[in-house]
């Protein structure tokens, strides 16, 4: 298998059925040939912002000298995204054996009756990981959860230590109707005596029950947010300034990335670096300082600028927010940055809350371009039209032409309301010859650069 046929098969299972249980998963881990005892594992949950912090912890251990594995999803342009050891995607070739050696076993175990049906697309990406990270000698493994909690793949492995950043309502289909329904689910990842580092505002319903699951599990529960830790944040021209107080320690760092909610992702991070180094392990506040500023992350409110010698050339904002909680943080950027009458390139997936994410949009734009995502899921753009009524509003399904009106319309560019959108588009402006330099990555160290 190379790897086009490890994409096209990919592809081909990707289209069956979630299947939201861990016992086949579990079986498949139990006779697949690695030994992961020597690796140590942080497991990351949460509605928004667990892709940011899996990124900022990876990032922090590697800077601490460590070799490390990241393990994300969903991928923005390219699925091999998912699988990183030390900030580098797993290769092409790499990527081609691990999906083939996963397929193998897996048709061995089926005929043998030892598992009820193959992993699904995401369980064989999470495999593949596991012995990528394994034959690669990561000393630790950040995997961030794929969807809530509970039943993840991802939940097969007892880690080191838990986070679960934040709980806002997302997957409602799936997870529950309710935040205390949906942090239930969350919760499903605290493991009897695992520490519990938490990012949910203190008293909240969904810190009320992770807490209670927590004692439950005999777990230890640390709150990031809750009195003598405190975050205190100061504006850069470039990013934050943050200071971060625990209950026995200060940190100082820099957030590099646009956005103020990034400082508490970088927080829910520290306090989990803290809790390892109380518990022996060697990370260095140097480390730890590096590793935040460092950190890179494509389409979370990153900037394009046009190439042009025009002084009017418009900025792009890319951002990968999908629904309401993660729109919200965009236009607080916007509030921050003072950024009103923008042209907005918008598509997202129907079973999103897009009514809501456009009502948080339209204050702040001037003229929409309503577009579709290239997914089975999406919304037709025709759809998105009523929703922006007093907005000059155009629906324009292909979105290089999107693209090239958004730019003759003379004003700073949004493009938001589905990953799939932001993934595309990003493709899109860093082929165009040149033409949209990334200002977020220029200056960074990470796979997502080239």
């Amino acid at each position: 298998m190379d790897y086009g046929q490890a994409q096209t098969y990919l592809k081909t299972i990707r289209q069956e059925s979630c299947k939201l249980e861990i016992s086949n998963i579990r079986r498949m881990i139990g006779c697949f040939p690695v030994d992961l005892s020597r690796i140590h594992f942080i497991q990351v949950a949460g509605t928004n912002g667990k892709g940011s912090t899996s990124h900022y912890l990876a990032s922090i251990l590697q800077s601490a000298g460590y070799r490390v594995g990241l393990f994300t999803s969903p991928h923005l342009q390219d699925v091999r995204e998912r699988i990183m050891v030390n900030g580098r995607k797993i290769s092409p070739s790499e990527f081609a054996r691990e999906i083939e050696r996963v397929k193998r076993i897996g048709l061995r175990l089926l005929r043998r009756n030892l598992i009820r049906s193959m992993p699904t697309f995401f369980e064989h990406l999470f495999l593949a990981a596991l012995d990528h990270f394994h034959r690669q000698r990561a000393d630790w493994v950040v995997l961030e959860v794929g969807l809530g909690g509970r039943l993840d793949a991802t939940s097969t492995i007892t880690p080191d230590i838990s986070v679960i950043t934040n709980i806002s309502k997302d997957h409602t289909d799936i997870l529950g109707r309710t935040i205390v329904e949906i942090a239930r689910e969350k919760a499903g990842i605290i493991k009897p005596k695992v520490p519990l580092i938490c990012g949910c505002t203190p008293g909240s319903a969904s810190n009320r029950v992770i807490r209670d699951s927590a004692l439950r599990n005999h777990a230890e529960f640390h709150e990031v947010f809750r009195s003598p830790s405190r975050l205190e944040i100061g504006n850069l021209k470039d990013g934050y300034d943050c200071r971060y107080q625990t209950a026995g320690r200060e940190y100082r760092f820099r957030v590099r990335l646009n956005g103020r909610h990034q400082t508490l992702n970088a927080a829910i991070a520290v306090k989990t670096i803290d809790i390892l180094r109380r518990d022996g392990w060697t990370i260095s506040d140097r480390a730890i300082a590096q590793g935040i500023e460092s950190m890179f992350i494509p389409a979370r409110i990153e900037m394009f600028i046009a190439r042009s010698a025009e002084k009017s050339a418009p900025w792009l904002i890319l951002d990968g927010g999908h629904n309401p909680e993660g729109i919200r943080v965009l236009t607080e950027y916007l509030d921050e940055k003072a950024l009103r009458g923008l042209t907005l390139i918008f598509g997202v997936l129907k079973d999103k809350s897009y009514r809501k994410m456009a009502g948080l949009l339209k204050p702040y734009v001037r003229h929409v371009i309503a577009v579709q995502p290239r997914s089975d899921r999406a919304l037709p753009a025709e759809k998105l039209v009523s929703l922006f009524r007093g907005k000059k509003v155009l629906v324009e399904k292909e979105i290089p032409k999107a693209l090239d009106i958004a730019k003759k319309l003379k004003r700073d560019i949004i493009v938001t309301g589905s990953l799939y959108l932001a993934g595309e588009m990003r493709t899109l402006l860093l082929r165009r010859n040149g033409t949209w330099i990334s200002r977020s990555s220029r200056t960074s160290k990470s796979a997502f650069s080239s």
